[in-house]
């Protein structure tokens, strides 16, 4: 499958990290109608990713399983837009919380306040996040043509995306494809399609240069002729 047989309509675009830039170039494209789980968190390793979907999130952020890294990064909304402290212009930090029983880490869930630890806002949290994951499983069974876009920064292993594919099948009743995204150290320019497997595979691996793996141009590129269906 290549760039130009994903292109199309439909029901739903999720995506599955491994950073915010499925969930955030989704939503400047209108292509996201929801918030889910992996919009806002680090997903480095795709088996680890593929490891909680075939728990469907069970034991997901568990506060026995969650620590604080020595990390600050910026508070977002659902939409991934930071949220700025009263009468000025600058972002509210966040606590950086790694779940040690999945390596995934939640970057812009914990505001931080001052004199508060961070766990004391886990009941509201975990509140969301449960909220996040059942639309997730809910949309996903629902849809009948589902596109999935995973990033990848680390070298893409062919034997994890064989079993995502697997996994997602099993959590599917429709129609799906998945983008995935790999960045490389080479100088490419634009987008490499990699033409992998055949359109029935319904896997559209690509490849971006690691320094451009955040530019808006190279996302529109990959989003082009990616519709919704109303």
């Amino acid at each position: 499958m290549n760039l130009q047989t994903l292109r199309g309509s439909y029901n739903l675009v999720a995506g599955l990290g491994s950073w915010c830039g499925p969930a955030l170039y989704s939503e400047r494209h209108n292509l996201r109608r929801h918030s889910f789980p992996l919009d806002w968190v680090q997903t480095p390793f795709l088996s680890d990713v593929n490891k909680l979907l075939k728990n469907k999130f069970q034991g997901f952020m568990e506060l026995e399983n969650m620590i604080e890294k020595d990390i600050l990064a910026n508070y977002i909304d659902d939409n991934g837009y930071p949220i700025f402290k009263f009468g000025t212009h600058e972002p509210v930090r966040a606590h950086y919380i790694t779940d040690t029983q999945y390596n995934i880490d939640s970057v812009h869930d914990f505001p931080i306040i001052p004199n508060q630890e961070w766990f004391l806002q886990y009941p509201s949290y975990k509140v969301r996040l449960n909220h996040r994951i059942q639309t997730f499983l809910n949309q996903i069974v629902q849809s009948q043509r589902t596109l999935f876009i995973r990033h990848e920064w680390l070298p893409t292993n062919y034997q994890d995306i064989v079993i995502l594919k697997s996994i997602l099948a099993e959590m599917t009743n429709g129609n799906f494809n998945i983008l995935l995204i790999e960045t490389v150290d080479d100088d490419l320019q634009g987008v490499k399609d990699m033409n992998f497997g055949t359109a029935e595979d319904g896997i559209c691996w690509v490849q971006v240069s690691r320094e451009n793996g955040t530019n808006p141009s190279i996302w529109n590129i990959l989003l082009e002729g990616i519709t919704l269906i109303d």
